[in-house]
């Protein structure tokens, strides 16, 4: 297993063989193939481009289960950040979105 981002409470890894990644958040975990990872990823960018300074939490729906999910804004940024530091390392992912 591949340790790709380790701030808490957010781990991310892999393994050896890239084809899973795991994704470990406020006591959530998921195993997600390699594009399900892309598609949490665009998901994540989704969700940031609509938050203010408002937003004190953050409602996520994991698709397991319609699991509805809500972290505070905080914790949604370590995750956004592992996740992008992943797609910036792993695929060379650096495009970020900006609101106009």
């Amino acid at each position: 297993m591949l340790q790709l981002y380790n701030e808490k409470p957010v781990l991310i890894s892999m393994k050896q063989n890239k084809s899973v990644f795991n994704v470990e958040f406020c006591n959530i975990k998921m195993k997600l193939k390699m594009c399900q990872f892309k598609l949490f990823h665009n998901y994540l960018m989704n969700i940031s481009e609509n938050l203010t300074s408002d937003n004190h939490n953050v409602d996520l729906l994991l698709v397991r289960d319609n699991l509805n999910v809500t972290v505070s804004i905080n914790d949604f940024l370590e995750l956004w950040n592992g996740v992008q530091s992943v797609m910036a390392t792993e695929f060379g992912f650096t495009r970020y979105r900006h609101q106009t």
